[in-house]
């Protein structure tokens, strides 16, 4: 999800070079200059973007602390804060301003003295939101930690690699499952080529999208009842590109003499979500 910046249009000049900044770190930026069009419900399309940010970077200044529009807008990120929480608002001051009550015991990036060390203070803040490469899948009872690499094997063809480990809450065990996908001739050039241009996250989302295509209608929720690893294993294609894929499992820690069931697809599911949320960042230069 995009990363919304609450400003004051006096500050809009620091502001432009901030975002431009954080989109070339490859941060999905929400601006409303950017985002919004002539006739939009201005309160409707802010409202849906608060609620949907997965950070609120909010600028402190002299203009900003006034503004009756930025301070509802960090009130709903604090509101979001002890809703959910976890930390979604990000001071940054810019200049010498009164610092909201609710934001004095937090860390805040301060471009006042040194704007290059704050600017990598909040490109390292957001690097947890803004990787397409791994991420946390949070579910009601258990979270999910995932990451993907790749490389060449022995004869040169790409393999991609999903690895997830299930935590449960309350459970005495943790559940390893990969994901792994050879690339055939045509696949690995087009890989590779799409790495020098830095787009091979886009084609990994598309390799998980031909994956996830065979879970419509086939489910994968497998059983655990022991300690060794299972697999499970099939081809798929698209166009020229083919892909052997070959998905383990298994259960690690205490046996708590119950079987468990590990739901692949709807890991490779979310995985591929993630990628394509934080990927969609538009392409156009602001």
């Amino acid at each position: 999800m995009p990363i919304f910046i609450s400003y004051s249009q006096q500050d809009r000049k620091f502001v432009d070079t901030l975002a431009r900044n954080l989109v070339a770190a490859k941060h999905h930026v929400w601006m409303d200059r950017w985002e919004l069009s002539l006739g939009d419900s201005l309160t409707a399309k802010i409202e849906g973007a608060l609620t949907n940010a997965d950070a609120i970077l909010v600028i402190l200044s002299k203009n900003s602390v006034e503004s009756e529009w930025c301070k509802r807008e960090l009130s709903a990120g604090l509101m979001r804060e002890l809703e959910e929480r976890k930390v979604v608002v990000m001071p940054c001051i810019i200049d010498d301003c009164k610092i909201p009550l609710f934001l004095r015991d937090k860390l805040y990036a301060d471009f006042r003295r040194d704007p290059d060390a704050a600017f990598n203070l909040v490109d390292q803040s957001l690097a947890k939101i803004s990787n397409p490469y791994q991420g946390r899948i949070e579910q009601p009872r258990f979270h999910t930690d995932w990451s993907v690499d790749w490389r060449p094997n022995e004869d040169g063809a790409m393999l991609i690699r999903w690895t997830f480990v299930d935590h449960g809450h309350d459970w005495p065990y943790v559940i390893l499952s990969e994901c792994n996908v050879l690339c055939n001739a045509a696949a690995s050039k087009a890989l590779k080529a799409a790495q020098r241009k830095s787009e091979h996250g886009h084609f990994m989302e598309r390799v998980l999208e031909t994956i996830t295509e065979k879970f419509e209608f086939n489910p994968l929720k497998e059983p655990i009842r022991d300690q060794f690893e299972k697999f499970v294993a099939w081809s798929a294609t698209d166009g020229n590109y083919e892909y052997q894929i070959l998905i383990t499992y298994r259960r690690l820690g205490v046996d708590n003499g119950m079987d468990t069931v590990v739901h692949i697809d709807n890991n490779l599911k979310l995985a591929q979500k993630h990628m394509v949320q934080i990927m969609s960042n538009p392409s156009r230069s602001h």
